[in-house]
């Protein structure tokens, strides 16, 4: 609708103003000019702190969905100028293309009472109160948006406080609770594998009862194996109980291993494939050679067709585990709290 306005004939650059600006400027209508470079300055600072956090909100994987923002507002209007108005490469912006710019950024992100006086400032007042009414409308769904993620940061910061499970935190009965479980659930196994806790005898309990379980998928196995190969945990971890004459250890994963060559594992659904399964094969072996030195047999066999990758569907529990938390209620879901994003 703008750029439609602006390609009229006779018309001035972007709802021009009501006279040459160098000519307002000396009849004090308008600002310095250094008074609407700092206007402009600000405006742009606002879109980069914008693009900027937007850039870090992707790289972050948040799960706030992308909002409205008066800054993509402004950049698009500035972009729309830009094309109308362009600046000559190397000289910068005239005087008057300063003040054009700079009243558009106030008329934009000016308050409600000080719109009028914006408005006045242009030549063609209805187009100039058109964009203001573009930028009110823009302006209550950003509000609109805010609120909806306010609600949720609310929700989740309650959850995080408040949705622990006590018989997990409490009692430390993950064993217990998975046991006693309706259904067997695969997807919190396959999670806990990927992300439990080296070393907490709570977590390791409940993992290895799962990687007891003839249901349980060889993407598990095959993730506990490759994360406690990963960096030399299997070796230092029998190294360190072998000074105390305990191969506890060292017997829990040589059964996973005997377990996975005899074929108990029998479902092979969900993925496990982010992982360096060509560099842990060796690791595996290496390990396994300083293993036998340590404890003086043979700890384990070698597993067959383990260390690859294991396409399948992505995990949907029914209890979230997470490292450092433990096991809790499932967390709020965004979608339930945001009415549209991208």
């Amino acid at each position: 609708m703008l750029l439609n306005l602006l390609r009229k004939p006779k018309h001035k650059p972007y709802l021009a103003l009501r006279a040459p600006a160098e000519k307002m400027i000396r009849r004090k209508q308008l600002p310095p000019v250094e008074q609407l470079r700092n206007t402009i300055s600000g405006g742009s600072a606002l879109m980069t702190s914008w693009a900027y956090s937007e850039s870090a909100r992707k790289k972050a994987g948040s799960q706030i969905p992308r909002g409205p923002s008066m800054a993509e507002f402004l950049g698009e209007i500035s972009r729309e100028i830009g094309s109308v108005q362009p600046v000559v490469k190397g000289k910068g912006m005239s005087v008057d293309q300063l003040a054009e710019r700079a009243a558009i950024y106030r008329l934009i992100l000016s308050p409600k009472t000080d719109a009028e006086n914006v408005v006045a400032l242009f030549k063609d007042t209805n187009a100039a109160r058109a964009l203001r009414s573009r930028a009110e409308m823009h302006q209550r769904n950003v509000d609109a948006f805010e609120a909806q993620k306010r609600a949720y940061q609310d929700a989740l910061s309650d959850w995080e406080h408040h949705g622990n499970n006590p018989r997990y935190h409490e009692e430390e009965d993950f064993v217990g609770l998975l046991r006693d479980a309706k259904t067997n659930d695969r997807d919190l196994w396959h999670v806990v594998a990927c992300d439990v806790e080296r070393g907490s005898k709570v977590d390791e309990d409940a993992l290895f009862w799962i990687l007891a379980q003839p249901d349980c998928d060889s993407a598990t196995v095959a993730a506990f194996v490759n994360r406690y190969i990963a960096q030399g945990y299997v070796a230092s971890r029998i190294a360190r109980e072998s000074k105390k004459n305990n191969t506890q250890f060292a017997d829990t994963f040589a059964a996973v291993i005997e377990r996975w060559n005899d074929g108990f594992y029998k479902t092979e659904t969900l993925d496990f494939t982010d992982w360096d399964f060509e560099a842990c094969e060796p690791a595996f072996l290496k390990q396994r050679e300083k293993v036998r030195h340590m404890i003086g047999r043979e700890p384990w066999g070698i597993p067959k067709d383990l260390f690859k990758p294991y396409p399948g569907k992505s995990t949907q529990p029914t209890l979230y585990y997470r490292h450092g938390m433990g096991l809790m209620d499932l967390p709020p879901r965004s979608e339930d709290y945001f009415s549209s994003g991208d």
